[in-house]
């Protein structure tokens, strides 16, 4: 790969309205499989060659993370991109509610990304810059009615009101597919990590509307029972753990963090739980205060000596 055409991994401040917001497990999980974990890049590719058709290996083909990690949907990163070969952008996101401004967000996405990765002045130049072909893809298992697959464009939102002869000059696709496990998609059968995935949100979805309350866990030992992503399940330490499967209720963090402690024979002062809970960032100063006993002013007094933010 070109020197240019670089991993960006762009750090932003957090505004304080997206530490009060709960992650949602499917997002997390989704990013994690196939744009953070060790094999990532293996579970990426085997994506991309279920949506071509194809057989491309990792140790033949060149694939490098492209992350704006400034990017931000619900107070959490759920888009994986890649660069594949140097030719491809693929930008892929999991959506668990129907988004039909999904065009215009990816229209944002891809314009920052070229920015990264290409020197401001390269664009004046006589010289044409070869530029990735990027591709837009949607997953989508939320519980609404959805096509298994289709596509929505950038065009479909212009106004063409009282316009005469008004020319489609910019659009954009992104395909859309529904992987509800069930619906039975052939995607699920030709990418074993999407199938594993669908698997563990369908569990987690039975068990939480059947009224189990911790589902996460759950739906854990039933993939490890199944031999589902056992390798993956077991790496994951507690701070792993958390920070994915967030969309676990906080009454049941709290819980979870001091019985692992009491196991362990340490005990967990309030203020060490309660700087441990704001390193999270799961939990709103509010919710961490009730959790722990300490006042606002002492957990925000925390948060500014320990430089959380």
């Amino acid at each position: 790969m070109k020197r240019n055409q670089k991993t960006v991994n762009l750090q932003t401040k957090k505004s304080s309205a997206d530490t009060t917001q709960n992650r949602n497990y499917k997002d997390n999980l989704f990013v994690s499989l196939f744009g953070r974990c060790i094999d990532a890049k293996e579970n990426f590719l085997s994506l991309y060659n279920a949506i071509h058709g194809l057989k491309l290996k990792l140790g033949e083909t060149e694939i490098e993370p492209l992350m704006l990690e400034n990017v931000v949907y619900n107070g959490q990163y759920n888009d994986v991109s890649m660069i594949i070969n140097g030719k491809v952008v693929v930008l892929a996101e999991h959506q668990s509610t129907v988004n039909n401004n999904m065009p215009l967000r990816c229209l944002e996405y891809v314009t920052r990304s070229f920015e990264r990765l290409f020197p401001e002045k390269d664009k004046y130049r006589e010289k044409q810059i070869k530029l990735p072909c990027p591709e837009f893809y949607v997953f989508y298992n939320g519980t609404k009615e959805f096509p298994v697959e289709s596509k929505i464009k950038l065009s479909d939102a212009f106004m063409f009101e009282n316009s005469i002869g008004c020319e489609i000059n910019l659009d954009l696709t992104v395909k859309v597919f529904n992987i509800n496990y069930g619906k039975n998609h052939e995607i699920l059968q030709k990418c074993l990590p999407l199938l594993n995935y669908s698997k563990f949100v369908h569990y987690a979805t039975i068990a939480k509307e059947s009224g189990v309350r911790d589902y996460i866990a759950h739906a854990i030992d039933r993939c490890k029972n199944e031999g589902i992503m056992v390798k993956y399940l077991e790496s994951l330490n507690r701070e792993d753990r958390n920070m994915i499967f967030g969309d676990w209720d906080w009454d049941t963090c709290i819980e979870v963090r001091t019985q692992e402690a009491k196991e362990e024979g340490i005990e967990i002062g309030k203020t060490e739980d309660a700087v441990s809970l704001l390193k999270m960032n799961l939990l709103s100063n509010e919710q961490i205060s009730q959790a722990t006993g300490l006042s606002l002013d002492k957990i925000k007094e925390l948060a500014l000596e320990n430089q959380i933010r």
